[in-house]
């Protein structure tokens, strides 16, 4: 089984599956305990993640945010 330190995520903007899968990462338990998700979305986007991801930092730049986060 890999696991990973670091994803990223890069979805096309307009994409609405993000939250399944954050969940997938979750359940098939392929980020190590101290690893990073980050996620490249339009700065207008408002996704609605489960409460087992928690954002840890978000960065703005031009159209673009970028969200840090872990899974608990």
């Amino acid at each position: 089984l890999n696991r990973f330190n670091i994803i990223f995520l890069d979805p096309p903007y307009k994409e609405k599956k993000l939250p399944k899968i954050i969940d997938n990462i979750l359940e098939e338990k392929i980020l190590e305990s101290n690893g990073i998700i980050i996620i490249h979305r339009h700065k207008k986007e408002n996704d609605q993640f489960s409460k087992k991801f928690k954002i840890l930092d978000e960065k703005k730049y031009g159209i673009s945010k970028i969200l840090f986060g872990t899974l608990n």
